[in-house]
């Protein structure tokens, strides 16, 4: 019965110790990810010109629509059109990026008519 015990006992230790050693590693991966994410903004942040009308969707869910204004080199500046307020966030929290339609008012979008002979 004792050595069963003490089998169990060193089995039990093992698992643990193994766990301490592994969870580490498994969470570096993820922040490797993460990097590489904010990696791929950047430089797809850097294919706008400043001034550029876009739309950005956050990680958190957010939604915003604005003007670039810089890159640095771990975050990005934009004037965001609702408050019309300077934001600065950093790439790693940008979930995508997009070229945004600029919308002045009424007559301001070309409609396209078709003619039929």
């Amino acid at each position: 019965m004792r050595r069963w015990f003490r089998g169990t006992l060193l089995a039990c230790i093992a698992l643990v110790l193994a766990g301490i050693v592994f969870v580490p590693a498994c969470t570096a991966s993820s922040a490797s990810k993460q990097e590489k994410h904010a990696r791929k903004m950047e430089k797809q942040l850097g294919k706008f010109s400043p001034g550029s009308y876009l739309e950005f969707s956050f990680r958190d869910g957010t939604e915003a629509t604005g003007n670039l204004n810089s890159l640095s080199a771990n975050s990005f500046t934009f004037t965001n059109t609702d408050s019309n307020a300077k934001e600065t966030h950093k790439y790693g929290e940008l979930s995508s990026v997009k070229k945004g339609k600029t919308y002045i008012g009424e007559g301001s979008v070309r409609h396209r008519r078709f003619i039929f002979f």
